[in-house]
C-alpha cells in the first residue's frame, strides 16, 4: 500500500538541512525525506552518512521539486528565484529559509497565490511573529528591529567595508546601520534574514525600520522587535545561541524549521 506521507525535498545540505534531516530520521517529523540537493555534492554525502534509518536520494533541483509534496529551500538568498519558479513550474508547495530572498521576488508570491500554492516562512531567529500577525489583521503602524551582534559576526562584510568600518577597533556599543528592511537586507544578507521575515510578516521590506549595533561586549545574537497598532504596543527580546554544528547560525532558526515542517505535515498544532 502506498504511504501517505508526505514527500519533502531539502535544497541546501548545510547545518538546517542537516537538522532536518536529523529530525526526520529519529522520527520526529511524520514525513518521507525523498531527496536532497546541494551544489557541492560532498556536503550532501556527509549529511547522508549520518543518518541511520532513511537514505534520501540525490537529486537534481528541478526532479527533486517535480518529485516532492513540500520544498524546503535552505541554500542561500541568490537560489530564491530559480527555485520558486519551478515551484510554481511544478505547482510545489515551498518553504524558504532565505527570506531575504523571498522579498526582491515579490512577483513570484502573487503568481504562487494565484495557484494557490502554499508558501512557508519560518519564524527564524525571533518570536513574537503570532503577535505580528494578530496585529497586521487590523491596525498595524510600525515595526522596528533592533539587532546586535559582537563584532566577529561582521567579518567580511561588504557594506561596512565600503564604509570604511573597520570591525576590530570598535570598542564600543556601535550603530553601523539604520534604515528599511529592503535597505538591510542588501547590505547584511548573512546577518539579518530576520529582517526580511518581520517584513513578510508585518508592513513590508519599506516601512520597517532597521538598526543593526555591533557590540563588542556581548556573546550572542540579539534582536529586539517593537511593534506599534490598534492593539496597543509590544515588545520582544531573543538572545540566541549559536547551532551546536554552525557558529554562524543560530540554534533557533533550526528548531523553528523543524517545529512549522511538523505543523504543516501534523493534524494537531496550537496558536497559528
Amino acid at each position: 500500500m502506498e504511504s501517505t506521507k508526505k514527500k519533502l525535498g531539502i535544497i541546501g545540505c548545510g547545518n538546517i538541512g542537516n537538522e532536518i534531516a536529523g529530525a526526520i530520521d529519529r522520527g520526529d517529523i511524520d514525513v518521507i525525506l525523498h531527496a536532497c540537493f546541494d551544489l557541492e555534492r560532498a556536503k550532501y554525502d556527509a549529511l547522508v552518512s549520518k543518518l541511520n534509518n532513511i537514505k534520501p536520494v540525490f537529486m537534481d533541483v528541478e526532479e527533486l521539486v517535480k518529485q516532492s509534496d513540500l520544498v524546503v529551500e535552505c541554500a542561500a538568498k541568490d537560489a530564491v528565484k530559480s527555485v520558486f519558479s519551478l515551484a510554481i513550474k511544478y505547482n510545489r508547495d515551498i518553504m524558504f529559509l532565505s527570506a531575504g530572498g523571498v522579498i526582491e521576488n515579490m512577483d513570484l508570491v502573487e503568481q504562487a497565490r494565484s495557484r494557490h500554492i502554499n508558501i512557508y516562512v519560518p519564524s527564524g531567529a525571533v518570536v513574537g511573529i503570532d503577535g505580528l500577525d494578530a496585529a497586521k489583521y487590523r491596525g498595524l503602524k510600525q515595526v522596528t528591529l533592533i539587532t546586535r551582534k559582537p563584532p566577529q559576526a561582521f567579518k567580511g562584510n561588504k557594506y561596512l567595508e565600503e564604509k570604511g568600518v573597520d570591525i576590530e577597533k570598535i570598542v564600543t556599543e556601535t550603530v553601523v546601520f539604520d534604515g528599511s528592511a529592503r535597505e538591510a537586507v542588501k547590505g547584511f544578507p548573512q546577518n539579518v534574514n530576520v529582517a526580511a521575515t518581520l517584513s513578510i510578516a508585518g508592513v513590508g521590506p519599506d516601512k520597517t525600520r532597521v538598526k543593526i549595533v555591533i557590540d563588542p561586549f556581548i556573546s550572542v545574537n540579539t534582536h529586539e522587535i517593537l511593534v506599534e497598532g490598534d492593539f496597543g504596543r509590544f515588545r520582544v527580546i531573543t538572545e540566541n545561541l549559536p547551532s551546536p554544528n554552525n557558529p554562524k547560525t543560530s540554534y533557533l532558526t533550526s528548531l523553528s524549521t523543524i517545529v512549522t515542517i511538523k505543523k504543516i505535515v501534523e493534524p494537531i498544532h496550537i496558536g497559528t
